[in-house]
């Protein structure tokens, strides 16, 4: 762990810089995102890169802006590789009380600079709920729009029966079993996927020791006594939201496509949920995904926001100057 001092607005702030998110630093970190959720509606930080900050890895970095004690900004990066290209990825908040000083420009800065010393090609952050302010903030050090996650939602009810296809049965997971055969399943079906194609048993494991995880809320799909895909759901309080039902991961694998295994698979997830009675049940899908769009509509969900990933080419040149006065404001995702 180092440490290092940034001047903003004539007032000192610290930015340290961790590997892993413990202790003191963590119960900060709540407070911060509690705060930030509160103003803007929506978590600023995904949970993916956060249970690596939280359980330590090597290719995860967090910075932590502090005024004297208090945690007032935070940024974390994932380095990693996708199609022979090497990316940082990032994430960033900054406290609603302190936004527009400048915090989130030099984090953003600090955050270009690890990304070149990993010798990366490009440098993502990740808009949730995107809004002008976003694009903004994002737009003033020269990213662009590139990926679209469109966040949908269907009210509570029970869904169409769908008749099982031929030879398919859906079972529960089988915690001290299943772990290996669901992680090399995961892994095929979402190769090359960026965020899920290349899960660890470390990342597997580290969301069942999430609060939330339920055996029974993970689908196993087989045909014919292979596996051929699953649906793992996730079932939380979100305050005013109520108790949601979250479509967390849903894959078939390529082989079965035309039997009608995706459809099926969903249908018996919302039933599922139903049985739970949530409130309301919510899904992440890429908008290239035309076919995953093109099903959830045809299942009642509805289009509720999109969260945007903003890109920084950086190659071998420097970024263009960074103007000054962009919007402290949280960019995450």
């Amino acid at each position: 762990m180092s440490t290092g001092t940034a001047v903003l607005n004539n007032r000192m702030h610290h930015i340290e810089i961790i590997t892993q998110l413990e202790d003191e630093r963590l119960e900060q970190f709540n407070e911060l995102i509690q705060a930030a959720t509160r103003v803007d509606g929506h978590e600023p930080i995904g949970e993916h890169k956060f249970l690596r900050m939280q359980h330590g890895d090597d290719l995860a970095m967090g910075m932590l802006a502090r005024e004297g004690g208090r945690l007032v900004g935070y940024a974390h990066t994932l380095t990693f590789t996708h199609e022979d290209e090497k990316r940082v990825s990032c994430e960033l908040v900054v406290h609603p009380d302190v936004r527009r000083q400048g915090i989130g420009e030099r984090l953003i800065a600090r955050v270009v600079e690890h990304a070149r010393s990993q010798r990366a090609q490009r440098l993502d952050i990740w808009a949730y709920n995107d809004s002008t302010v976003s694009r903004h903030f994002a737009e003033s050090f020269g990213f662009v729009a590139g990926r679209q996650l469109m966040h949908m939602h269907r009210h509570p009810g029970e869904p169409p029966y769908l008749a099982a296809p031929e030879g398919a049965v859906i079972r529960a997971f089988r915690p001290g079993v299943d772990e290996t055969l669901l992680l090399e399943l995961n892994n095929y079906i979402f190769r090359g996927h960026p965020e899920n194609g290349a899960w660890t048993m470390d990342d597997l494991l580290g969301r069942m020791r999430q609060p939330w995880f339920r055996p029974e809320d993970v689908l196993m799909l087989e045909v014919a006594g292979r596996l051929a895909g699953f649906c793992w759901l996730k079932v939380e309080d979100r305050g005013e939201d109520g108790r949601v039902g979250e479509v967390y991961v849903i894959g078939t694998v390529q082989e079965y496509q035309g039997m009608g295994l995706g459809r099926y698979l969903l249908s018996r997830g919302l039933s599922h949920l139903h049985e739970r009675q949530v409130d309301g049940v919510a899904v992440y899908v890429d908008q290239s995904n035309v076919r995953g769009v093109a099903l959830y509509w045809s299942l009642d969900f509805h289009h509720h926001h999109v969260d945007v990933c903003y890109t920084l080419p950086l190659g071998e040149t420097r970024p263009s100057a960074m103007r000054a006065g962009a919007s402290g404001a949280a960019a995450s995702g």
